[in-house]
């Protein structure tokens, strides 16, 4: 049963700050790997870089790209509940989660520098099992550090509210400083360009200072964190005890099926928006930077009302309400036409997207924040019925079906740019992926609809209490 505790109020804010770090650091690497990784792989025309792997079509849907993205997935997703079973069983000296962060975080940060290095002739096969490779061995050693990191958040923070609370901060500090980075390596990429870089070169350089900045933050929670001071009780399961006990709670799988539908057309957003303005809007990487500024609006909005939103309907409604409207977003980006900057259809297409990035920022504070404390409410029900905290174990379970569908979406993104193109000439690809990506968000959506939230609180003893804006 989840009660009250003052495991939160008794971390300094100073703590607090320095643990919340650690999300955008991991989540520069995976920038690295999704958004970048696609755009130096499969680059759009006109940005002055080679293709690196064939973008041959083989088995109906996959590239070379789309099938090294999937392989790594599917390898990683089969490290994670044993990450999350070996966390959960832990008794070091260093504390149970502490210890798995101290062993991911340099693999995590090096591996995808070395992407970018490929070896070997552009479009090779030697390319492509340098980069199946490299995603593989970048993905476990992601869900070591990160797998460990979110179990975290329910040990120190006990209750449903500082739940809301401490994900809030989270997302008010490395939301920031995500999207921040996203302008940072599309104008980096610019600047280093201006200078008389080549473009391979200017990404390279990007990407080695994004690793340096990444490995800093993600430092931090390590050395901010003493997991003495946390009561906790280490599962004594065995793994398939322990795994099957997991795979068994109903709710949970109700939330992991829309998370994954969700999740699959979620991940296209972000990658997308460099292709959609060099291809629709005729312009260079310089304006995608800026482009990502007109969502701030509507990410201040989102962080300063969603506990209002919260505490009135509820975790499962808000999110459902912030997919939605992210889902919404994305599908009117398939009836555009491209244009060239000062062309006809331009000022049409500018105030269109423009708008649609605004409205996304809406949505952002929602699924940055809500399904961490959904999740949270499920590993109550857990500790409730087993008596011990198994959060690294659901945690890894999640990535277990979550990770390989980050490669899923990462394949069906450069299916759809291979496939039916990305250039002004051939621009069906790029238009296609607002559709597709916004179609998954409002089947996500539909899917959380069945998540019985009522039924779970209860069972857990989840303690009603408003929502501040703390």
């Amino acid at each position: 049963m989840t009660n009250p505790s003052d495991s939160l109020a008794s971390l300094s804010f100073r703590s607090r700050l320095l643990f919340v770090l650690g999300y955008p650091g991991f989540a520069i690497t995976s920038a690295l790997v999704s958004s970048i990784g696609i755009y130096f792989y499969l680059p759009p025309a006109g940005a002055g870089l080679e293709t690196q792997v064939s973008e041959e079509v083989f088995l109906g849907v996959l590239t070379a790209y789309g099938l090294a993205r999937l392989i790594g997935g599917v390898v990683d997703s089969l490290a994670d509940p044993f990450v999350g079973h070996f966390s959960d069983r832990s008794t070091s000296k260093l504390g149970r989660r502490r210890l798995f962060m101290i062993v991911g975080i340099v693999p995590m940060i090096v591996f995808p520098g070395l992407l970018f290095f490929p070896p070997g002739a552009p479009g090779s096969f030697d390319v492509f099992i340098f980069l199946t490779v490299v995603l593989a061995v970048y993905y476990i050693f992601f869900t070591v550090y990160v797998a460990p990191w979110f179990a975290l958040i329910p040990e120190i923070a006990k209750t449903e509210a500082d739940r809301v609370s401490f994900s809030r901060l989270r997302a008010m500090i490395g939301g920031p400083i995500v999207m921040a980075y996203g302008v940072i390596w599309l104008a980096g990429i610019d600047v280093f360009k201006s200078a008389g870089l080549d473009a391979t070169t200017a990404v390279q350089m990007v990407v080695v200072l994004s690793c340096v900045l990444a490995f800093v933050m993600c430092l931090a929670p390590i050395l901010a964190l003493d997991e003495s001071e946390l009561d906790v009780v280490p599962s004594t399961m065995d793994m398939k005890e322990a795994l099957g006990t997991t795979l068994s709670n109903r709710p949970f799988m109700i939330y992991l099926a829309a998370q994954i539908i969700f999740i699959l057309g979620m991940s296209m957003t972000g990658p997308a928006v460099p292709y959609i303005v060099r291809i629709i809007l005729g312009r260079d990487e310089g304006f995608a930077a800026m482009l990502s500024l007109a969502m701030l609006p509507g990410i201040l909005i989102g962080f300063a009302f969603i506990h209002l939103l919260v505490n009135r309907v509820g975790p499962r409604n808000s999110v459902i309400f912030s997919i939605v409207v992210m889902g919404i977003s994305m599908v009117p980006y398939g009836l555009l036409t491209p244009s060239v900057p000062d062309g006809p259809g331009d000022l049409i297409n500018l105030i269109i997207i423009v708008g649609l990035t605004a409205i996304k920022g809406l949505a952002i504070a929602g699924f940055m924040i809500l399904p961490t404390v959904i999740l949270g409410q499920l590993i109550d029900l857990d500790e409730a019925t087993t008596g011990a905290n198994r959060a690294a174990m659901y945690y890894g379970v999640q990535g277990l079906f979550t990770k390989w569908v980050y490669a899923a979406s990462a394949a069906i993104m450069s299916y759809l740019l291979s496939a039916y193109g990305r250039s002004v000439e051939e621009p069906l690809g790029v238009l296609l992926i607002g559709p597709v990506a916004g179609g998954l968000c409002l089947f996500g959506a539909a899917g959380y609809l069945f998540y019985p939230e009522k039924e779970v609180r209860e069972r857990a003893g989840v303690i009603d209490e408003p929502i501040s804006a703390r």
